[in-house]
C-alpha cells in the first residue's frame, strides 16, 4: 500500500461505510416496494404485464445491491487484513484516484480491462466470469 498514505485509507474506510449504508438502506426499501407489489388485487393482463417488468426490475436491482453490500464488506476486510489497495490478481498498487472513484474495488484498472476482454471476447462467458471469481 505503499501509494496510498494511512489517513488516506481512513478516509477511504470513511467512505465505504457511508456506501454500506446507503446500499443496505436501499436495499431495504427495495424489498418494501417488492413487499407492496406481493399485495394481491384485482388485474387485467396488461397490470400484470407491468406488475412482472416492475418485480423484475426491483429483483435486479436488489441483487445489484446485495452485490455491492458483498464488495463493500470485502473492502472493509482488506482494510483490517492490511492488503487494502493491493490488485487483487497481480498484487500491484490500485491508483488511489481508482480507489476514490470506486472505493471497493479489488483490482487495478489493468486486470479489470483485462477481465471485461477475456468477459467479452473469451471462449465462454460462464468460463470467465469463473476464473475471475464471479458467477452472475
Amino acid at each position: 500500500m505503499k501509494n496510498i498514505t494511512k489517513a488516506e485509507v481512513e478516509r477511504l474506510r470513511v467512505k465505504l461505510e457511508s456506501c454500506r449504508e446507503e446500499a443496505f438502506r436501499a436495499l431495504v426499501r427495495l424489498g418494501s416496494e417488492a413487499r407492496e407489489m406481493d399485495v394481491e388485487s384485482p388485474m387485467d393482463i396488461a397490470d400484470r404485464s407491468v406488475g412482472h417488468l416492475v418485480r423484475e426490475s426491483l429483483y435486479l436491482q436488489g441483487s445489484q445491491r446485495r452485490n455491492l453490500l458483498r464488495s463493500i464488506q470485502d473492502a472493509l476486510e482488506r482494510i483490517r487484513e492490511g492488503t487494502y489497495g493491493k490488485c487483487g490478481v497481480c498484487g500491484e498498487d490500485i491508483q488511489l484516484h481508482r480507489l476514490e472513484a470506486l472505493p471497493w474495488t479489488n483490482c487495478c484498472l489493468r486486470c479489470q480491462e483485462q477481465m471485461e476482454r477475456q468477459l467479452e471476447t473469451g471462449p465462454s462467458s460462464r468460463e470467465a466470469r469463473i476464473a475471475w471469481g464471479r458467477t452472475a
